[in-house]
């Protein structure tokens, strides 16, 4: 794979922008954008993408479609060479999960993709199928973007508003049945398809092919208040246990849960909740965004560095590149307006306000350059930042 990646700009239909994509088919309509990466040539050959599929710190799988009808098996990885030396000469797909993270040059792609807030893009899954090969019909709960890498794939959706979703039963990978498309598509390099949530989907190989899928992520309101509570009950909920109320007085009715008991647990309980501001959740939601899948984790200088180390590498080598499972957002200011806050891989940095555009910048940018953030190194807590997040693994130490 080149080291020079360079990915076309996004181009939308004629009479369409990001604005108006938005507005007009953002999580209401698929939408097929012919050319939307005018000239993309595939960094990344097919071998490439099964070596990564070997490593033991990825996530992958193989698909395979059966000789009977309504046949699938799923493997997941790592695998090794002789797995795919044993694989058919068709009906099946290599799936990679977080090749963005794992390959940092392959995820500038995303930064094509800027019109979406970050926190909302998920990964870029990679999959390689040979000829036939697919994951059978199937729905997803987010937004998705299927761009065409290499070869051909003919997608075929569904687009009744109340479609059967029902999966075949048995399967690991929940393939659909039935599945009965009303529109489809074949796909060829540059080509995207746009598939708001829910959508029924289906895409076959023609051959050899490449599919790059930018993924978006929606958490679920369960796993959003299930994650919150948690914390809320850890942090902020009274210490201690139930106490009666003084004086005791023997019940009348001793089964009897009585209105006041009710009242008095739950204003202790809610006591919690109330206790958290605004900026606590503010807190905890920037982590926990940013909180990496378990293969994902950053590893820490050994030994670390001083921070005077830190910034000297920095005026030496000019810039720094950011470690493509470094996940970086911001938000501020605070509720009194004092503090900006940087959330890096699950953990939060409170930083002065006037900061602003600096997390601003640390967040947005694949590249830290030493002359867009050298008015800033005067700072301690600049200088402080720098050192825990290059420490941490944030970015990538200089070849020399």
């Amino acid at each position: 794979m080149t080291d020079d990646i360079r990915f076309p700009e996004l181009r939308f239909p004629d009479g369409l922008n990001a604005a108006s994509f938005l507005q007009r088919y953002w999580q209401r309509a698929p939408l097929l954008m012919r050319q939307a990466l005018p000239g993309l040539a595939n960094p990344l050959p097919g071998d490439e993408l099964a070596g990564l599929a070997c490593e033991p710190d990825v996530e992958s799988r193989i698909v395979l479609e059966g000789t009977e009808q309504g046949s699938w098996q799923v493997q997941h990885g790592p695998f090794d060479a002789e797995r795919f030396a044993a694989l058919p000469p068709s009906h099946w797909t290599l799936m990679v999960r977080d090749v963005d993270k794992h390959i940092p040059e392959i995820g500038a792609l995303l930064e094509r993709f800027g019109f979406l807030p970050r926190w909302r893009i998920d990964d870029l899954m990679v999959s390689y199928a040979e000829d036939q090969g697919s994951v059978g019909p199937h729905v997803v709960d987010d937004d998705v973007f299927l761009i065409q890498a290499e070869g051909r794939q003919r997608w075929r959706i569904a687009t009744d508003p109340q479609p059967p979703l029902a999966p075949i039963p048995g399967l690991e990978s929940r393939v659909l049945q039935p599945f009965q498309a009303d529109r489809a598509w074949l796909l060829e390099p540059g080509d995207i398809l746009y598939l708001p949530p829910g959508v029924p989907h289906w895409g076959i190989a023609e051959g050899a092919c490449q599919t790059w899928s930018v993924e978006l992520r929606a958490p679920a309101w369960r796993e959003l208040a299930d994650e919150w509570l948690a914390q809320v009950a850890d942090r902020f909920t009274p210490a201690g246990r139930w106490r009666d109320r003084q004086p005791v007085v023997a019940p009348q009715t001793p089964a009897e849960l009585d209105a006041e008991t009710v009242h008095a647990l739950r204003a202790s309980i809610e006591a919690g909740l109330a206790a958290a501001s605004s900026d606590d959740f503010q807190a905890w939601l920037g982590a926990w965004l940013t909180e990496p899948k378990l293969n994902l984790d950053l590893e820490p200088s050994d030994p670390p560095w001083s921070v005077d180390d830190v910034v000297a590498m920095l005026e030496t080598h000019g810039r720094v590149e950011r470690d493509g499972r470094s996940q970086l957002l911001f938000a501020g200011p605070s509720a009194d307006g004092t503090a900006v806050s940087l959330f890096a891989n699950g953990q939060a940095h409170r930083l002065p306000s006037d900061l602003l555009p600096l997390v601003s910048l640390l967040a947005n940018s694949r590249v830290v350059e030493r002359e867009r953030i050298g008015h800033w190194l005067g700072r301690e807590e600049v200088r402080g930042l720098l050192g825990a997040l290059f420490n941490a693994g944030h970015f990538l130490q200089p070849q020399p």
